[in-house]
């Protein structure tokens, strides 16, 4: 990677999303739980950022702690861009709503799907020295 050409190709290629496997908190064992997520560049944080903005704007002060974790709840659904999810072997509909409940509801999904939302490491080619 070494002119803007290559960045540009980047950033479609978080736009199309990479494999976020969850793993047990407590035994590290993976799950039958993959979420597609757009990377750091991609116009889809970008747009999930910019709404998650526009919803803080809107407020007179600052908005309630509870509001404040919805918002960050929506705006990290809004950087998935599909999944691969069971539950009792059935695989579960993508849907945006879908993943705000469960990001709501288990933490440790959250906590794994925020970081590597955040990481260009799976985005970007690896480099040997």
């Amino acid at each position: 990677m070494n002119d803007l050409v290559a960045c540009d190709d980047l950033v479609a290629y978080q736009d199309r999303g990479a494999d976020c496997v969850i793993t047990h908190p407590v035994t590290g064992e993976t799950m039958d739980i993959v979420f597609v997520v757009a990377g750091p560049d991609s116009d889809t944080q970008r747009r999930a950022r910019l709404a998650t903005t526009d919803a803080l704007m809107a407020y007179t002060g600052r908005p309630p702690a509870e509001e404040q974790e919805r918002l960050a709840i929506e705006q990290l659904a809004r950087c998935v861009v599909d999944w691969r999810v069971k539950q009792d072997g059935v695989e579960v509909p993508f849907s945006f709503s879908a993943v705000v409940r469960l990001l709501r509801k288990f933490r440790f999904i959250r906590e794994q799907v925020d970081a590597f939302a955040a990481s260009y490491e799976p985005y970007l080619p690896k480099v040997s020295q």
